[in-house]
């Protein structure tokens, strides 16, 4: 009705604007100044006014895609798509966001958190669709038999450990492009290369290689100078199978020996390397600070974005499905409105209780502080109650509501087989890219791209969170935390009075299943 109104009124302004043309023409003296204003309102009104008649004609509604904001007691406002126009597969948009395939190259001394970097880019990049691969020199070093090399071998005054350790990196690099090159559907893909990186040099010879294969190519440093980090990291490294079975105190001098050896060829990276063209990325004890240049195109400046934003802080995130409600389980769409069941509204409570618990015992510094995100349904008003009541910081934001399912949003999914049963088959046969048909309907990637902001804001924030949201929306939020592929996202099993409780780590997340009505918990 508001936009029939604005487009009403355009109408009449720029009728008016052309009848006082027509009227000044026609007179024996022409007024210039009311010519020339009139023209300038009239062509200023055309473009507005051409967009809104497009948006309400029934082929705009069917190709427009934007984005509108929901202001609301929201900490972010949160951009919801206001409509989805995949085709099927998302591969056009991911063609135009990687014209070509990427390798990102990793640099640092080692345990500087590259492995961590790696693993959060690589979880990123394959859930917002894109193939990703990483090819780490490590690993390959220890498949090829040298898993117990000493300090010596990375001493750049051993010529034959040098030697070794050019050939190792230049075969990985062949089955890498190989790799990058060999996409049979004309996928682009995304590969890491994790090693240290460490000398002008290096780097110089990974530009000259990446241009040889028409690839992009991303330095991504990684710099620590935090020493409780980097004791951390030590611990970690002492780990690995490198120093399997040997005496804690020797491998740790060993290893020491070794980050020495690397320090003593160090070379940050600089601004003027391949011909002042290098693009990179640097982040100083993981998100402290960012520095970006040349990150030009789509995914690189996407890899930097979602760089800035990441941390080490520790801290929770648990993920529960909305409490039980009455006759809306089986609805496509789920529903707004609802009543939750006397087992709901117990579960409410039993979650609020839990959380209180784990917040008075189990979590510390800024991860003692917990943040509620749930949706703007009657139902995720009356599940995030309880909390909200015990003082809980709740915000509710649309992004988060339920996949929508356009025209036959409200069917139970035996209406939608009976009476759509082409519709249904077609559901069946790809649930990860089929699309409910109608102007607001989405599928599971459309859900993909509309929870990415609240994916930033998760890694962004120091606080614990806690999501209360639909099941689609929240399979989508688990298997980008838990790593599960997206194909196989839209059959992950998550049960309705569970927590779902995650602990971001170096390599991943942990995952804890609870029952808050019997405290009970078991690994996953």
């Amino acid at each position: 009705r508001y936009q029939w109104l604005r487009t009403t009124t355009f109408s009449l302004r720029f009728v008016v604007a052309f009848r006082n043309i027509s009227k000044n023409c026609a007179q024996p003296t022409m007024d210039f100044k009311l010519i020339k204003d009139n023209l300038g309102m009239a062509v200023a009104l055309a473009i507005p006014l051409a967009t809104l008649v497009y948006q309400r004609s029934s082929f705009g509604r069917k190709r427009e895609r934007g984005i509108s904001f929901h202001k609301s007691e929201s900490f972010m406002e949160l951009p919801r798509e206001a409509e989805s126009n995949y085709s099927g597969s998302q591969q056009a948009w991911l063609s135009f966001g990687l014209e070509q395939p990427l390798v990102i190259a990793m640099v640092g001394l080692p345990a500087r958190g590259k492995s961590y970097i790696v693993n959060m880019i690589i979880r990123y990049l394959k859930w917002i669709g894109f193939e990703a691969k990483v090819f780490n020199v490590g690993s390959y070093r220890r498949k090829m038999g040298l898993q117990s090399a000493d300090s010596n071998f990375f001493d750049a005054n051993n010529e034959d450990g040098k030697r070794v350790r050019e050939e190792l990196a230049m075969a990985v690099q062949d089955t890498m492009y190989e790799w990058l090159h060999s996409s049979k559907d004309g996928k682009r893909r995304v590969a890491i290369f994790d090693a240290t990186n460490t000398t002008i040099k290096r780097r110089l010879s990974l530009c000259q290689r990446a241009r040889e294969h028409a690839v992009s190519l991303l330095f991504v440093e990684s710099i620590c100078n935090d020493e409780a980090v980097l004791k951390r990291n030590y611990d970690l490294k002492l780990q690995n199978e490198d120093y399997k079975g040997m005496d804690p105190e020797k491998a740790r001098a060993d290893f020491m020996e070794r980050v020495h050896a690397y320090e003593k060829v160090y070379e940050t990276i600089e601004d003027f390397e391949d011909s002042h063209s290098i693009s990179y990325i640097k982040l100083i004890n993981v998100g402290q600070k960012v520095i970006t240049r040349n990150c030009h195109g789509y995914l690189p400046s996407q890899v930097a974005f979602y760089l800035q934003n990441v941390h080490i802080s520790p801290r929770k995130i648990y993920l529960s499905v909305n409490a039980e409600a009455i006759n809306i389980s089986d609805l496509v769409g789920g529903m707004q409105s609802g009543t939750l069941t006397s087992a709901g509204l117990q579960y409410s409570r039993s979650l609020a209780e839990y959380l209180s618990t784990e917040q008075k015992i189990d979590l510390e510094g800024c991860g003692k502080e917990m943040l509620v995100l749930t949706g703007t349904s009657n139902l995720h008003f009356q599940s995030t109650q309880a909390m909200k009541d015990k003082g809980f910081t709740v915000y509710p934001t649309p992004v988060l509501n339920e996949l929508r399912g356009g025209d036959l949003n409200g069917l139970t999914k035996s209406q939608f087989k009976e009476r759509h049963p082409e519709e249904f088959a077609k559901r069946m046969a790809d649930k990860l890219n089929y699309r409910y048909p109608g102007v607001s309907g989405e599928s599971y990637l459309d859900v993909i791209g509309r929870v990415r902001p609240v994916i930033i804001e998760l890694e962004r924030q120091r606080r614990s969170i806690v999501i209360v949201c639909h099941l689609a929306v929240l399979r989508c939020i688990y298997a980008y935390f838990m790593g599960v592929p997206i194909a196989e996202l839209p059959f992950k099993d998550l049960h309705t009075h569970r927590i779902y409780e995650l602990t971001p780590g170096a390599f991943g997340c942990h995952c804890v299943v609870v029952d808050p009505e019997r405290n009970g918990a078991d690994d996953t």
